[in-house]
């Protein structure tokens, strides 16, 4: 009869064991939180005795000041409403004051009639956890560190080569429209072609890593097809002729030749694809073709294919190519060169479009990458409604009116030259504060607006016009001008306002077209693009003050011999070094490396164009102490600095100052005779 009583004794006392060496911490309380009972575990975590612990003291007394309100505002009473609270996260106090970090779960136990006679909670100790989560964040925000890292690089270096791009670009579709010789004419031919490539060189790389944040969308657009591909063909032909490898075009005859969507992305994949079946083939042709997978009543599925007869692709290494920076082989990139990103772009644009890229390769005979496309139909161009494709035409844009406010003389005068010629009206002015003067002045059917500028930025100005009461300021199409490619800066745009943006270096086209989108021009038929007509050619003149220290000769270039162009574009470099001169003394006065840092930037295209070799040195000397200075000046120092700045920009200015007397009495000779 006691072996009964025995086992009862035994299963009671494994239960008490378990409750009192559990892996979680157990406690009940009253009501009002007095603790009734504890297992072990709890305990040991908080170093108390069962005695302490027992002796009157309250759940709520066993956490941290921030804890101790949490349960009285919302812990306390969510659990008197509905009986129970789970996976509440407290830090309990031991006995120490050491924290711990616990999760909780607690139930209510009620009596026959209702009456709650206790709360029955389990603790979980998450310290491992809040470690882990500790850890996860440092990652988290190394990485976040790390990729705002390179995105800030990356926009850095947009900005410094697009400055440049924007006067190489400009001024080559500008000398390609003056008199030249023939062998003048090649080389501006190759100059425009070879920067129009690094411009998109440059574009590949932003968009790898704009990209990878997300940020690409698509535009949709009305496109010609055909056109579009064989244009992919001029441009890749001299290294396809290179190798005597034959182009070939296969275009279903079903096959629309008018579609909608982004012509620059599809390029970009067509582009690689073929650029790559080049490189990689030695013998043969490439061949480009469409063909239609399904059609439907406003849409057409297309299938694009590039197969070419070059080396292949070894069947282990097949599903690689799509990795960045992954070639075939080690060999294929010791005698091919590359980074291996041509692949891994095309895929993640494809997959904008919910497409994706496929390949097919026998190692030997060739390679076949195809993907599948869903594109909208589009309509013959002369019957596309607010179209802006075409060549540029004076006479669509003839009699608008244009506000331009950019500080830096360069870009104004690559503006200015391209606004002439077609014929638009426009005024020019340095900062914000002078946009918001003269908007509320004149009338104006577009601005366009520098993100950069003293006093007030173009982000500030935006904002600010967008919200003055006239409804005509909220109306009125703004274009940022930015050489700029950091991410997030189309939301920054469109909060701040903007219609859109024109990146620089711009090509003319571009700031055609939209020009005459936003100002209502682009629905007028284009009669042709009006003949190119001759500048006079430059008189030879000897450069005031040049002696080495700088040069005005390729700046006097930029007028392509028009005096009218040469007298504006001096005045305002005078004006430009007047005031650099006052803004690099308060810079090198409070060695304050960011105001110099800036001033230099927007002076160094002009320096660059009149050669100020002596200035660029007196900056440079300038440059290293507010580096190293910091916060603390050497007045001597700084001004001895100041001096040698001053002395060089005043023989600058006074070299232009002649240079517009000379300028202004050739014109007086010329309006006399």
């Amino acid at each position: 009869m006691a072996r009964p009583v025995e086992a009862g004794a035994l299963i009671e006392e494994s239960a008490e064991d378990l409750y009192e060496n559990a892996p979680c911490g157990y406690i009940s309380t009253r009501p009002d939180g007095t603790i009734v009972k504890a297992n072990q575990t709890l305990l040991n975590w908080l170093d108390y005795s069962r005695e302490e612990l027992l002796a009157g003291k309250r759940f709520q007394d066993l956490l941290a000041i921030g804890g101790k309100i949490f349960h009285e505002t919302h812990y306390a009473p969510l659990l008197r409403m509905q009986g129970f609270v789970n996976e509440v996260n407290f830090d309990l106090v031991g006995k120490g004051g050491r924290s711990l970090p616990v999760l909780v779960n607690t139930a209510q136990k009620k009596d026959a009639s209702g009456q709650v006679l206790l709360y029955r909670t389990t603790i979980f100790n998450i310290t491992d956890r809040k470690n882990y989560e500790r850890e996860l964040l440092v990652a988290r925000q190394k990485a976040e560190q790390a990729t705002k890292a390179k995105a800030d690089f990356l926009s850095m270096m947009s900005h410094e080569i697009r400055t440049p791009m924007n006067a190489i670009i400009g001024l080559s579709h500008l000398l390609r429209q003056t008199r030249l010789s023939e062998q003048q004419q090649k080389y501006a031919d190759v100059l425009h072609t070879s920067s129009e490539n690094l411009l998109a060189l440059l574009n590949n790389i932003l968009d790898f890593s704009k990209i990878e944040a997300g940020k690409v969308s698509l535009e949709e657009r009305n496109f010609h097809l055909p056109p579009m591909i064989e244009g992919i063909f001029h441009t890749l032909r001299v290294k396809a002729d290179e190798k005597r490898l034959a182009l070939r075009l296969e275009l279903e005859e079903q096959v629309p030749a008018w579609l909608m969507g982004d012509t620059v992305k599809i390029g970009q994949v067509l582009t690689n694809l073929v650029s790559n079946a080049i490189k990689f083939t030695e013998t043969g042709s490439i061949t480009v073709s469409a063909r239609v997978l399904e059609q439907h009543a406003e849409a057409v599925t297309l299938e694009f294919r590039v197969r070419d007869t070059g080396i292949g692709i070894p069947p282990d290494r097949l599903s690689k190519v799509f990795e960045e920076f992954t070639q075939a082989s080690y060999d294929i990139n010791l005698k091919y060169g590359g980074t291996g990103l041509g692949l891994t772009i095309c895929q993640r644009l494809l997959e904008l479009y919910g497409s994706k890229l496929q390949v097919e390769s026998v190692l030997g005979q060739g390679t076949t990458f195809s993907f599948p496309l869903r594109l909208r139909l589009g309509m013959p161009e002369q019957e596309a409604v607010g179209s802006v494709e075409g060549r540029p035409d004076a006479q669509r844009l003839q009699g608008i009116r244009v506000l331009v406010a950019d500080d830096q003389t360069i870009n104004v005068f690559v503006l200015s030259q391209f606004l002439r010629k077609w014929s638009v009206e426009f005024d020019v002015v340095q900062n914000g504060k002078q946009v918001i003067e003269k908007l509320q002045q004149s009338h104006y059917d577009l601005v366009l607006m520098d993100l950069q500028m003293p006093e007030m930025d173009g982000y500030e100005t935006t904002h600010n016009l967008r919200a003055l009461p006239d409804e005509r300021f909220r109306r009125l199409p703004i274009l940022a001008l930015t050489a700029s490619a950091r991410l997030g800066l189309e939301e920054r745009l469109d909060l701040a306002g903007f219609t859109d943006f024109i990146g620089k270096p711009f090509r003319p086209d571009d700031l055609f077209a939209k020009l005459a989108l936003y100002t209502g021009r682009s629905q007028q038929a284009a009669p042709g693009r009006p003949p190119i007509v001759p500048a006079p050619e430059p008189e030879e003149t000897e450069a005031p003050g040049s002696s080495g220290r700088f040069n005005l000769d390729r700046f006097r270039d930029l007028a392509e011999g028009d005096r009218h162009a040469l007298l504006e574009l001096s005045t305002l470099a005078i004006h430009n070094c007047e005031r650099s001169k006052v803004a690099f003394q308060q810079a090198i006065e409070n060695a304050d490396p960011q105001e110099f840092e800036f001033h230099s930037h927007r002076m160094k295209m002009t320096l660059e164009l009149m050669q100020t070799h002596a200035l660029w040195e007196a900056l440079q000397r300038s440059r290293e102490y507010v580096m190293e200075r910091g916060t603390a000046p050497e007045p001597e120092r700084a001004q001895a600095l100041v001096r040698d700045v001053h002395h060089e920009l005043d023989a600058l200015i006074l070299a232009l100052k002649e240079e517009v007397r000379l300028v202004a009495a050739r014109l007086s000779v010329l309006d006399e005779v």
